[in-house]
C-alpha cells in the first residue's frame, strides 16, 4: 500500500539550502525557470525557483519576473552560498494577457565568484491543500475499505506547469503582514498520512512531507485531487454512547430522554502498513450498502492528525432505535459540601440486533460511586463508564448512586 521512505530533518529552515543549492545551468534565454512547490494547509506555499543566468563576481541588480501577484516580497531569499542578498526593491504587479496576473522584483546581490544561476525561495498565499477520506463500511460493521486523498487548490492567480509538488501536513506558525492579507498561522504538531501510488512520504522534523511522484500542472483557479493511500480491509467496531453532563449539586425534577450517539472505533494495533501510517487531519465520509446493495451515506465527520499506531473514533450521528431516559430518583445533601443522588437510566432498543451501550457519566469535585447495578470503569478524575447490554426489541436499566464532595 505504501511507497515511501522516512528520514529525519531538524528544522523547517534546514530544507532550504539542501533542496535549493545553486545549479550550473545554461544561459537564461535557453529554457524556462525550474520551479517547485511545498504546499501547506494554511493557504500558502513555499516556492523554489531556479533561474539560469551567468553572473560574474561583483555587485548586481537582477530583475526577477514571472512571480505570483500574491507573493510576500519580504520573504524572498537567495539560497546560493556564493551570493549575498543585499536588498530588494521595485516590486511591480501586472496583468499578462496570456498568463494572467504576475509580478516582478529587483534584487540587489553581491556575487562572491561567478555563478551560472540563482536559487530563490519565497512565500505566496492562495495555494493550499487538505486531506479527505472515503470509508466504505461492511454490512457487519466490523471492517471497512479506506481511501485517502489530497485536494490541492491553486487560488494564487498564477499557473504552475509540470511542477514538482510537495505537501506538508498541518500549519506553520507565522504572524504579521503576509502579502495583501493578514494571516496568523497557528502552531501544530503535524502528522502526515501514508503515501500511496501518487506520492512518497517522509518524516520532516515534527511534520510529515509528501513528494508527489510525478510533476503536476496546477492551473490558476484550479483544484486537483490525488490519491494518497488505501487499505482494502481495516478493523473497526460500532459503538453506541449515551452521555450527558449533569450538575450533581442540584435536583432534577424532570426525566431526560435522548437518543444514543453512534460512532465507529478504528483500531490500529499491531504491524502492517495501515497501523504504521501517520494520518493527516481531514474530513471522513462513511458509506455503507443497504440490503439492496445501494451505497448510502452514514455520516460525515473528521479525524485529527493521528500518529502511527493510534486508533481514532468516527462520530456519525444519533441512533434512531436506541434511546434512553435518565431519571434522578433520589437527591440528598448530607452536609454543606457533600451531594448524593441516585440515578435510573432506562435504555430501550427498538432494533433487530442486540447492542452494547456505553453510558458515560461526567462528574465534578471529589466523587465516588457508592453502589451500582453495573460495574463502573473510572476513565479519569471526571468521568466513569458503564457498559450495558440491551437486547433487540427490549429494555435494560442501569441504576447507580454517586457521592460528590466539592
Amino acid at each position: 500500500m505504501r511507497s515511501f521512505r522516512q528520514w529525519g530533518v531538524v528544522f523547517l529552515a534546514a530544507i532550504l539550502p539542501a533542496a535549493m543549492a545553486a545549479d550550473s545551468g545554461q544561459d537564461f534565454a535557453s529554457g524556462q525557470p525550474d520551479t517547485s512547490l511545498t504546499i501547506y494547509t494554511g493557504n500558502f506555499a513555499l516556492v523554489r525557483k531556479q533561474i539560469e543566468r551567468v553572473l560574474p563576481a561583483g555587485a548586481h541588480t537582477v530583475r526577477i519576473d514571472d512571480l505570483p501577484a500574491t507573493i510576500d516580497p519580504a520573504s524572498m531569499t537567495v539560497l546560493d552560498a556564493e551570493v549575498t542578498l543585499l536588498g530588494s526593491h521595485g516590486f511591480r504587479s501586472y496583468q499578462d494577457s496570456g498568463a494572467g496576473p504576475g509580478a516582478s522584483l529587483d534584487l540587489d546581490i553581491e556575487v562572491e565568484k561567478e555563478v551560472r544561476g540563482l536559487s530563490l525561495a519565497y512565500l505566496t498565499t492562495g495555494v493550499s491543500w487538505s486531506a479527505d477520506y472515503s470509508l466504505i463500511v461492511a454490512r457487519d460493521d466490523a471492517t471497512a475499505r479506506l481511501d485517502g486523498f489530497a485536494s490541492i487548490v491553486n487560488g494564487s492567480g498564477t499557473s504552475y506547469d509540470e511542477t514538482e509538488v510537495q505537501l506538508l501536513a498541518g500549519t506553520v506558525q507565522r504572524e504579521g503582514r503576509f502579502g495583501v492579507d493578514d494571516f496568523r498561522f497557528e502552531r501544530s504538531v503535524a502528522e502526515m498520512g501514508a503515501a500511496g501510488p501518487g506520492a512518497e512520504e517522509a518524516a520532516f522534523g515534527d511534520y510529515h512531507l509528501y513528494t508527489v511522484s510525478r510533476p503536476l500542472s496546477l492551473r490558476a483557479g484550479e483544484s486537483r485531487r490525488i490519491r494518497l493511500l488505501g487499505a482494502s480491509s481495516i478493523a473497526m467496531r460500532k459503538e453506541y454512547v449515551f452521555s450527558h453532563q449533569i450538575d450533581y449539586r442540584r435536583p432534577y425534577p424532570e426525566p431526560l430522554t435522548q437518543p444514543a450517539a453512534v460512532s465507529y472505533w478504528v483500531e490500529r494495533l499491531g504491524s502492517g502498513d495501515f497501523s504504521e501510517t501517520p494520518l493527516p487531519a481531514g474530513r471522513v465520509r462513511l458509506l455503507q450498502e443497504d440490503e439492496e446493495g445501494r451505497a448510502q451515506l452514514l455520516g460525515i465527520t473528521a479525524i485529527p492528525n493521528t500518529p502511527a499506531g493510534e486508533g481514532f473514533r468516527l462520530n456519525t450521528g444519533l441512533a434512531f432505535d436506541i434511546v434512553g431516559t435518565r431519571v434522578q430518583t433520589e437527591y440528598e445533601r448530607p452536609s454543606s459540601n457533600i451531594y448524593e443522588s441516585t440515578w435510573r437510566i432506562e435504555l430501550r432498543n427498538g432494533g433487530e440486533r442486540d447492542v452494547a451501550v456505553q453510558v458515560l457519566e461526567e462528574f465534578s469535585g471529589d466523587w465516588r460511586i457508592v453502589e451500582s447495578t453495573h460495574a463502573p470503569r473510572k476513565l479519569s478524575s471526571r468521568a466513569a463508564k458503564f457498559e450495558v447490554s440491551v437486547p433487540a426489541g427490549g429494555t435494560s436499566v442501569l441504576e447507580y448512586r454517586v457521592s460528590v464532595r466539592t
